[in-house]
């Protein structure tokens, strides 16, 4: 009897959904307190070869981040130059000239990075994940002057990565619904599926210096191709100011920044679309 009882009382409060304020904030406190930088090896297998790309990040927060890559192995000297992505653009050298182009749906890397709850949610609702609804405050108070609070419909548990997580996306559930998966202990991302079923999963997350959890190793998975991201290395870089030029587009060189990407048709595809 003692058994089912504690069982039970586990069960209702594994089946607690929280805020959605509350979860999103949560997960923003996860990302780190200063500006970082990050390294960290793109890898991409064809056939029985094996290619991979460094990139050097400087990151601070969702808005303010900057890489610069490196081809390896066979890609040595043939990839090559940096991006700097600002708010809602990125810009970069080509043909000796800044490019500047607006970030898609497919600009993802913010979701590791962000700051605030707020970005967040209004991120989710732009990915057509959460309806608009969810960007609401909570419910005002009832007669009783108790909080007229109702559990969202977009959120529910489930499992990612052998964890339980909150999975976030709109009813009815099919196989085209875009969706999100935060661990409940840590409200680290550990999934995303997009509306085009882009497929981001990562795992192995580490605490590095103030207050940053960051995944050891992510796959991106696209139209056939499977890309695999693997972390070299977490510094803390203090802090930066807004006219640090290395986040800035008017920071680049046409002498060393010009823009190469790889011939092959999996990277290149993945550096079009996600960086």
């Amino acid at each position: 009897m003692l058994l089912f009882l504690v069982s039970w009382l586990s069960l209702c409060a594994h089946a607690y959904i929280p805020e959605w304020s509350m979860i999103s904030s949560r997960a923003a406190e996860q990302h780190g307190r200063s500006a970082y930088k990050i390294e960290q090896e793109v890898i991409y297998r064809h056939e029985a070869e094996q290619y991979s790309v460094k990139e050097s990040w400087l990151v601070a927060g969702e808005s303010s981040l900057s890489v610069s890559l490196e081809g390896r192995g066979p890609l040595k000297g043939l990839v090559e130059g940096s991006i700097i992505f600002t708010g809602s653009m990125k810009s970069y050298i080509d043909g000796g000239q800044v490019k500047n182009q607006r970030l898609g749906d497919e600009w993802l890397e913010p979701l590791f990075h962000f700051r605030t709850g707020k970005y967040l949610r209004s991120r989710m609702v732009q990915l057509r994940v959460t309806p608009p609804d969810s960007l609401h405050d909570r419910p005002p108070m009832n007669s009783e002057g108790l909080p007229m609070y109702e559990p969202p419909s977009f959120i529910r548990l489930s499992r990612a990565g052998g964890s339980v997580s909150w999975a976030i996306g709109m009813l009815p559930l099919n196989d085209d619904s875009p969706t999100l998966w935060l661990e409940q202990d840590q409200f680290v991302l550990r999934k995303y599926k997009s509306a085009n079923q882009v497929l981001l999963r990562a795992d192995e997350y580490v605490k590095f210096e103030d207050g940053l959890w960051f995944p050891r190793s992510r796959t991106y998975e696209f139209g056939g191709f499977k890309i695999e991201v693997k972390t070299l290395s977490v510094k803390n870089a203090g802090k930066i100011t807004a006219n640090d030029k290395r986040l800035k587009s008017s920071g680049l060189s046409p002498s060393k920044d010009n823009l190469r990407l790889p011939d092959l048709t999996g990277l290149r595809e993945f550096y079009l679309r996600f960086r």
